[in-house]
């Protein structure tokens, strides 16, 4: 659900499990209606819908998350803090030793990491955006572009494919030109009477696949409908990342020194 599609919505596309949900029980007026029942929708408002769905104007979420590689796994737990696109914070709770406590803090389109080993914050360079974040499948590019479905590509249906359990509209979404993005294109399954995607496929510029996302447990909270579990499975035999999302709050007040350097520097 989920900017990827940037790792941040996947982060924050979260279900409240154990703590009530802040925000509205219906949905907001200007929310385009879910065309559940229509064959041809339309196109820009369906997208419009599902972004709106999985975005807050600030939220903070607890999920686990589970790296798998033919020779290793592990699970950390993380907890997030949001607002808009262009501030965020990602806490481990709970890892390794040299995973528990640190944090990555992104401002706009720049990312420091707080390494409580060394009690020490480092600016993260731009030959390392490409890396893996925490060694997922998630990139640290992931965190710092935070594109826009419905703002960086044009929609198109390409038809409606079955499920398991029912059917899906099928989107093409391609990069406008100059759209700060990574991906060449994308495709959606968009369940048709949830208005939530299944599944994103992504492509490089020349149309090659990179990797899928797998969306799945889908639960109620408020107004919105959400994926609590996402599945990252690159085109690399053998790996995955999964995003278990336990608790969410939508809408929140949160302080903004939540997002300052000092407060990062602090390591807290």
């Amino acid at each position: 659900m989920p900017k990827f599609v940037a790792i941040l919505r996947l982060l924050l596309v979260a279900l409240v499990l154990n703590v009530p949900t802040l925000g509205l029980a219906t949905e907001p007026a200007d929310l385009p209606p879910c065309p559940s029942q229509a064959e041809q929708p339309d196109v820009a408002g369906l997208i419009k819908r599902t972004q709106r769905l999985l975005e807050g104007a600030s939220s903070t979420a607890v999920m686990t998350m589970t790296i798998r590689t033919p020779s290793w796994s592990r699970t950390l737990k993380l907890q997030t803090w949001a607002k808009g696109r262009e501030l965020a914070l990602v806490r481990v709770l709970e890892g390794g030793p040299r995973d528990t406590g640190m944090m990555t803090l992104k401002r706009d389109k720049q990312l420091w990491n707080w390494l409580p080993q060394a009690a020490r914050v480092m600016k993260l360079p731009s030959a390392m955006l490409g890396d893996g974040w925490m060694g997922s499948d998630l990139t640290n590019d992931d965190l710092v572009r935070g594109s826009s479905l419905v703002d960086d590509f044009d929609a198109k249906l390409s038809g409606i494919v079955k499920l398991s359990g029912g059917d899906a509209w099928q989107v093409v979404l391609t990069a406008r030109p100059n759209a700060p993005v990574v991906w060449g294109k994308l495709e959606l399954q968009i369940d048709r009477a949830l208005c939530l995607p299944v599944q994103e496929r992504f492509f490089d510029e020349d149309g090659k696949p990179l990797r899928t996302l797998q969306f799945s447990d889908f639960r109620t909270a408020g107004w919105r409908h959400f994926p609590a579990k996402t599945t990252v499975i690159p085109e690399e035999k053998g790996r995955e990342t999964v995003l278990q999302y336990l608790e969410l709050q939508f809408d929140v007040a949160i302080p903004d020194d939540t997002f300052s350097l000092q407060r990062l520097r602090q390591g807290r």
